[in-house]
């Protein structure tokens, strides 16, 4: 059974993204999206790093439920962390977000 990148990157994503922002990720990492998935094209960095890409777009979306399928403030922290494991294995930087913070003004009258 043979399988395309696009296909096998879908898999490791498990939650839905656009097709083609998929297709720009693998292209952005010299990966052709149709081509067929091989054991050393899904070991190396350029999987590797457009798994971590597409990860890291599912926690900065603004709101992400499809199919069932939601991501919360918990799942986008422990998402991160994969993706952060992926980009350090490959020797880039890891990312970070802005976590929104709630103020509580108690002002003078």
């Amino acid at each position: 059974m043979s399988k395309t990148i696009k296909q096998a990157l879908k898999d490791e994503i498990t939650y839905p993204l656009n097709d083609g922002f998929m297709e720009n990720k693998l292209l952005a990492r010299g990966l052709n999206a149709d081509g067929e998935i091989t054991p050393e094209i899904i070991k190396s960095n350029e999987f590797k790093g457009a798994t971590a890409d597409c990860l890291f777009a599912l926690i900065t979306a603004p709101n992400i439920s499809e199919a069932g399928k939601s991501i919360s403030l918990g799942d986008r922290g422990e998402i991160l962390k994969v993706a952060n494991r992926l980009y350090a294995s490959i020797g880039e930087d890891e990312k970070t977000i802005d976590v929104p913070t709630v103020q509580f003004g108690f002002g003078r009258r």
